[in-house]
């Protein structure tokens, strides 16, 4: 049977893991939304052309020419960054679950919370 203050620390785990998904998922809208007024107020009265195919752009693809674009407040580039935020705040949550297990020194979780990090982080960079 778990003692109270053992039961305090894991509400309080509880607490920062949901705060942290909160926080990302607000952030990256805020992002998203802010970089699509961008976006709509330069193109959104172009009409666009369905019949041809147009690829990604250069300029969002090579992380260099990313943070010029995002220096340069493009309105792809700042709908891009909100979606990284969105991809990093699990990761982030994984992240947070391995110190806190450590701290708890629990290290059967810690050893599944590292692989299920590995996983995460094969399946977005491989």
């Amino acid at each position: 049977m778990k003692s109270s203050k053992q039961k305090l620390e894991d509400r309080n785990v509880e607490l920062v893991l949901g705060n942290l998904l909160r926080i990302g998922v607000i952030v990256s809208s805020v992002i998203v939304v802010l970089g699509a007024i961008i976006f709509l107020a330069k193109y959104g009265h172009k009409v666009p052309h369905y019949i041809l195919f147009q690829k990604k752009p250069y300029n969002l693809t090579v992380v260099k020419n990313f943070w010029n674009e995002l220096i340069a407040l493009h309105g792809l580039a700042i709908i891009q960054l909100g979606i990284f935020c969105l991809v990093a705040t699990p990761v982030l949550r994984v992240v947070f679950s391995v110190f806190a297990f450590l701290i708890q020194k629990d290290y059967l979780y810690v050893a599944f919370t590292i692989i299920v990090l590995l996983i995460l982080l094969y399946s977005i960079f491989i």
